[in-house]
């Protein structure tokens, strides 16, 4: 024990807490190469890994956090990429250590996600309509890519690459809400979210379970239901990354932003979704997923307003919330362009 105090000592002395350095990593630290971050975090996973190498690894990852978001593109790659892998089950024995290390790298984070500016606080009503108003005019809805698949003729081929990666952000949406349950001690109000949770199972039918649902209209379009994460891009990386980050931080405006701007829009993206699965000439069986959201996550939504009016009388938490929203907008705005990208260049080759 007096060991593990030391080691423990020497590192916070050299930046892993980050509060005795302004929030900073030591210079040491920030020599560290994203490669090496990965080795490092590997050796310090193992079953004999031991507690200085535990710190020795994340004091390696806070370095290449901050040079990646101080813009160096290798560093903010393997950081996302690391990130990523901590948040994926993995061995049940590392379980607490992996949710420790990503916590550490989320206080890097907040010191540089931006602030909302020339922010007045509002009303609670008013609250409300400012952050719809927002939402409406930064919905991906607009974004080329959704313009071409709901509005233009896109191919079969377009489809189910873009069906592929909504698999991808949207197969265990259910562990978004298990997660955000847990940040509220009353009872009243994690049973929103223990609601939600009930017809994301399927109610009383494991086989009606919305994965469930939607896993068949994979198989119609013979995409494999296990994702390989490894090659995925950054940016799908950090979106998924900021969706789990959200919901585990420890101020809940984060997580209640993050997920009222998922469900506010949810019936009207599956909506769009179903009739584009119904253009495709895709058997109703295979549309159950798309068709059910797009009836009934309006509920939800009031549900989740009615949870989120209890704190938001609170500038902070209006700040917060405000701040988490931009965030999300800015990931998934980088995240759709690449998809797009990617799904223009699946035109080009058939071309």
């Amino acid at each position: 024990m007096a060991e593990a105090t030391k080691v423990a000592a020497q590192s916070t002395a050299r930046g892993v807490d980050a509060h005795s350095n302004g929030g900073r990593v030591s210079t040491n630290a920030l020599a560290e190469s994203p490669a090496n971050s990965a080795r490092l975090l590997a050796e310090a996973l193992r079953p004999e890994g031991s507690l200085h190498q535990l710190f020795t690894a994340t004091e390696s990852l806070l370095a290449i956090a901050e040079r990646g978001l101080l813009g160096e593109a290798e560093s903010y790659e393997q950081y996302q990429t690391l990130l990523l892998e901590l948040h994926l089950p993995g061995e049940p024995r590392t379980e607490p250590t992996r949710r420790w290390l990503a916590s550490q790298i989320y206080q890097v984070e907040d010191r540089f996600i931006p602030q909302v500016s020339a922010f007045q606080p509002l009303s609670v009503d008013a609250f409300r309509a400012r952050v719809d108003d927002e939402i409406a005019s930064r919905t991906r809805v607009k974004h080329p890519m959704s313009v071409h698949l709901y509005q233009g003729t896109p191919s079969r081929e377009e489809v189910k690459y873009f069906l592929h990666h909504h698999w991808i952000r949207s197969y265990n949406f259910y562990s978004l809400l298990a997660e955000l349950a847990f940040r509220f001690e009353n009872i009243a109000d994690a049973s929103v979210f223990y609601r939600n949770l009930y017809g994301e199972a399927g109610a009383e039918s494991a086989d009606r379970s919305h994965p469930a649902l939607l896993a068949k209209l994979m198989e119609y379009f013979e995409i494999p239901l296990r994702i390989d994460f490894q090659p995925l891009h950054t940016q799908e990386k950090a979106y998924l990354n900021n969706r789990i980050r959200c919901v585990r931080h420890t101020n809940i405006a984060w997580g209640l932003s993050l997920l009222y701007a998922v469900e506010s829009v949810s019936r009207g993206n599956h909506l769009r979704i179903y009739e584009l699965l119904q253009r495709q000439g895709v058997p109703e069986e295979y549309c159950e997923f798309h068709r059910l959201h797009g009836t009934q996550d309006e509920i939800d939504t009031e549900e989740l307003w009615e949870l989120i009016s209890k704190f938001a009388g609170s500038e902070s938490f209006q700040r917060t919330f405000m701040q988490s929203l931009a965030r999300h907008f800015e990931i998934n705005r980088k995240y759709f362009d690449v998809l797009w990208g990617e799904m223009q260049g699946l035109s080009s080759k058939r071309g």
